[in-house]
């Protein structure tokens, strides 16, 4: 069974020049040989030396109707390589998207020119919600000019898919640090008022920076979750953003214990007075943030129901 790095993203986001340098790069290096599948040609191109010298084969796939088990299964056969590395066309389908049945654990990397990032995520944002979806790693190139951007392009793409890590790349190619935060809430106050935006990002931010929220008090409008089997003193203060269209939502919130918790019914509006204490869940096993409620009362339906974030 060969590694498989399947890399993606759209045209001019520097997937060619992303798998040039990691062909050239040491820890990269194995015996055997590497096939190339590329599906779409870009302005920087494969040289046969370079090719050569990475023991790589290369093949290219022009129609979307020919990337498929069959096919790919008969490359691997012709060529039987260690590793296969596709540089995929960012325009294609990738959610229905089938790999040989073999491809157990492949490793997916979305790439993006972050200078031209918001016209795609605003023109085709379903498209690059399949990008990130099950990607692993996402890279961010060019990133000098728009680094005050980056940290909301990157809390879009986690409202997705919530594992993904980062790369932030300059124009010449250097990893630049972390982007420095944008958060639609002022983070040296120990009490947040929250606006729609405010309280998905929140919650996004909370499940894995946790430590920085612990006794920060925040106000909100959610809905009350009550879930079959909770305590009945706990809710889920949640909203559904908007991921890629009104027919695809992921749900963010927060567990927040109340003493009248019970007298709630599900799925009314709120609005939320508490203090976020850290806790740890044992389903989980890990350390969560939760809402202790101190004030709460009943809240009007916001006119957007459902947040989006791009």
């Amino acid at each position: 069974m060969s590694e498989v790095y399947f890399i993606n993203g759209f045209l001019e986001g520097g997937k060619t020049t992303f798998i040039k340098d990691l062909l050239e790069k040491k820890y990269f290096k194995i015996k055997g040989r590497t096939l190339l599948i590329v599906c779409e040609e870009g302005d920087t191109d494969y040289e046969k030396d370079e090719l050569k010298k990475s023991k790589t084969d290369i093949e290219y796939i022009e129609h979307e109707k020919d990337f498929n088990e069959e096919y790919l299964t008969s490359l691997e056969k012709k060529y039987r390589p260690e590793r296969v590395i596709v540089e995929y066309n960012g325009m294609w389908n990738r959610k229905d998207l089938e790999f040989p049945w073999y491809w157990e654990d492949v490793v997916e990397v979305a790439l993006y020119d972050a200078s031209t990032f918001k016209l795609y995520a605003d023109n085709m944002r379903s498209i690059l919600a399949e990008h990130v979806r099950k990607a692993q790693i996402v890279v961010f190139n060019r990133c000098d000019e728009v680094r005050d951007k980056l940290a909301s392009y990157t809390r879009n793409i986690k409202a997705i898919n919530r594992s993904v890590n980062f790369v932030f790349k300059g124009k010449d190619g250097d990893i630049l640090l972390d982007p420095d935060e944008s958060l639609p809430y002022d983070m040296t106050q120990n009490e947040l008022h929250l606006d729609d935006v405010g309280f998905a990002v929140l919650c996004i931010d909370a499940l894995e920076r946790y430590d920085r929220y612990e006794g920060k008090k925040i106000h909100f409008t959610a809905r009350a979750y009550k879930m079959k089997g909770d305590d009945e003193f706990q809710f889920v203060s949640g909203r559904y953003i908007m991921t890629c269209c009104a027919a695809d939502l992921t749900f963010v919130g927060m567990i927040s214990s109340y003493f009248k918790a019970y007298e709630l019914e599900n799925k009314e509006w709120v609005n939320v007075t508490g203090i976020i204490k850290v806790v740890y869940d044992s389903e989980m096993k890990r350390k969560v943030p939760v809402c202790r409620v101190i004030e709460l009362e009943k809240a009007k339906q916001p006119e957007e129901e459902i947040i989006s974030l791009l």
